[in-house]
């Protein structure tokens, strides 16, 4: 799994910063500051796009929440999954304890 920018999530989860965003789907995440656009963030399998035309979903973080934007293209249970499977990876097993919504409804990346 790709990861990107992980001293951007690293920065929220020590408190030095109190936001961050993500682009992220099951090929990796990619972590970057709140002033970048979502749409300007892109890596190889990673893309998002306005109106739902790219293959990954957009959130933003703050410490201990990742709120996921809408995608029709993502159920609750595929955004589920992929937190989960990013949760596995080495150094990232702390945001499996933070809060996950996806449109404002709680996730349990946690659990299967």
């Amino acid at each position: 799994m790709l990861i990107i920018g992980l001293e951007h999530l690293l920065a929220v989860s020590e408190g030095r910063s109190l936001s961050a965003k993500m682009v992220f789907n099951s090929q990796g995440a990619i972590f970057f500051p709140t002033a970048i656009q979502h749409r300007d963030m892109k890596a190889p399998g990673i893309s998002y796009a306005d109106n739902y035309k790219g293959n990954a979903l957009a959130a933003m973080l703050a410490p201990g929440k990742i709120e996921v934007r809408f995608h029709e293209a993502f159920s609750d249970q595929e955004v589920a999954a992929i937190i989960r499977s990013l949760a596995n990876q080495p150094g990232l097993a702390f945001i499996a304890g933070w809060v996950a919504t996806y449109q404002g409804r709680p996730l349990t990346p946690h659990t299967s």
